[in-house]
């Protein structure tokens, strides 16, 4: 029975962790699909709106620049500060005046954006910045340059090589503002006799953008230009198996958004493990309950069944199947009772007339339909029920039955052995037992006779 349980337990845990493992591929092959369909909808609209406002930033630098072209000079002071390069960001947070320039281009500026079409949303500012003097537009107060600010964000122009310079494009490095919020700013210098006045800015709030909290950058450069590694939870492969994307923002940056496979998988293993114990406990019950119904499927043979013979026992004269089957179609009953089985007990012993009465059981299974209740009532006692059939035909097959039972002999001794057979048919509303006895007394005719 442990051996019986123990191998019950290795199949229920097989079955389990092989169909588990099937659910869970074919759910995770569905779920990576849907979440890198996500990421990449996500990162499609940052770059989308990074492309835009390049363009944006592009022709207003450009118109604000044709503004300025129309004038000869700039106050004297700011044009001393345009000519020393190498001092202009040491002396910018001293300016507090305004040049004639800076009113022009903050007057042309805001006279743009009023004119523009609505394309930023409420995080994101737009606004101009003056390396002449201490202006920032109005829309960001607290846009002031500050020098280190400026150099560790990488988005000032004054400290920008010539290629960064090339397409007017800078953009910053992810940083957060005083509130902990994460920005990247976006800017395009303003050129007034070669040297750069000021530049008017975009910061994008990336926090917008959905999974941004999510995701953590990499910084690389390669050969001048930089590589921002956007990626998506926590890579444990390095970058080896993920589903990989990329953005040419300008001409020195690239940002690649990264899915790592592998991580997705791992942070949703404890799924496989949960579908692991719910279908295996499942799987279980299952088999208990189909192991309960075996068993009770064999008590309930037991209960009506002769161990020895395979035949049925007297306890089928209750069973509702058989009194619905006597009920509508009559019956038939022959009363069967082994002859000299006494003797052969006496003489050879019991194991050899117990050869005797499955010799007549065996008999009983040849002539008689599948249908039919065959019984063993006790000892060498046995009864047919024949549903549906008449009396003649009865008392032929009982003829039959002596002679199947007596042609074959069995045992080492090779003994033979004969039966008596008392018939009758069932009369209209007659009592089973009653038919019986009436049996009983035509099976001691025919013993006498």
């Amino acid at each position: 029975m442990a051996m019986k349980t123990n191998k019950n337990i290795k199949e229920i845990v097989l079955t389990s962790f092989m169909l588990s493992l099937i659910l869970y591929v074919i759910s995770m092959v569905f779920y990576v699909d849907s979440h890198i369909n996500e990421r990449e909808l996500e990162f499609e609209k940052f770059s989308k709106t990074m492309a835009q406002y390049n363009q944006v930033l592009f022709f207003t630098s450009k118109i604000l620049e044709s503004e300025v072209s129309k004038y000869d000079a700039i106050e004297k002071e700011n044009q001393t500060l345009l000519d020393n390069q190498d001092s202009r960001l040491q002396q910018l947070n001293d300016k507090d005046e305004l040049s004639n320039i800076d009113i022009v281009i903050e007057s042309e500026f805001h006279q743009l954006v009023d004119e523009m079409p609505t394309i930023l949303p409420e995080e994101d500012v737009m606004y101009y910045r003056s390396y002449i003097s201490s202006l920032t537009s109005v829309d960001k107060k607290d846009a002031d340059i500050e020098i280190e600010q400026c150099l560790a964000q990488r988005n000032c122009a004054l400290e920008a090589s010539d290629r960064r310079l090339l397409d007017r494009i800078l953009i910053s490095d992810p940083y957060r503002n005083e509130e902990g919020k994460v920005f990247i700013t976006v800017s395009s210098p303003i050129y007034f006799k070669e040297g750069i006045i000021g530049d008017v800015n975009i910061d994008i709030y990336m926090s917008r953008f959905d999974g941004a909290s999510d995701v953590h950058v990499d910084k690389k450069v390669i050969n001048g230009v930089t590589f921002y590694e956007f990626i998506y939870g926590n890579d444990a492969t390095d970058g080896k198996f993920a589903y990989t994307i990329d953005f040419v923002a300008d001409n020195s940056t690239v940002y690649v958004y990264k899915v790592p496979v592998l991580s997705i998988v791992y942070s949703t293993f404890v799924f496989f493990f949960i579908i692991w114990l719910v279908s295996g406990f499942i799987l279980f019950r299952f088999k208990e309950l189909h192991l309960n119904k075996i068993e009770l499927s064999e008590a309930q043979s037991n209960i009506v069944q002769d161990q020895m013979t395979g035949l049925l026992n007297r306890n089928v004269l209750e069973n509702e199947d058989f009194k619905n089957a006597i009920k509508e179609k009559s019956a038939s009953i022959l009363a069967i009772d082994g002859n000299k089985l006494k003797a052969i007990n006496d003489t050879y012993g019991h194991h050899v007339g117990d050869e005797a009465i499955k010799q007549i059981a065996n008999a009983m299974k040849e002539v008689f339909r599948d249908t039919d209740y065959l019984i063993r009532s006790g000892g060498d006692e046995f009864l047919a029920v024949l549903p549906g059939c008449k009396q003649d035909n009865a008392t032929r097959l009982a003829e039959r039955l002596k002679e199947c039972v007596g042609e074959t002999t069995f045992s080492p001794y090779a003994l033979s052995v004969g039966v008596s057979v008392g018939v009758v048919e069932m009369m209209e509303n007659e009592p089973v037992e009653s038919a019986i006895r009436r049996a009983d007394e035509n099976l001691y005719k025919d013993k006498q006779a």
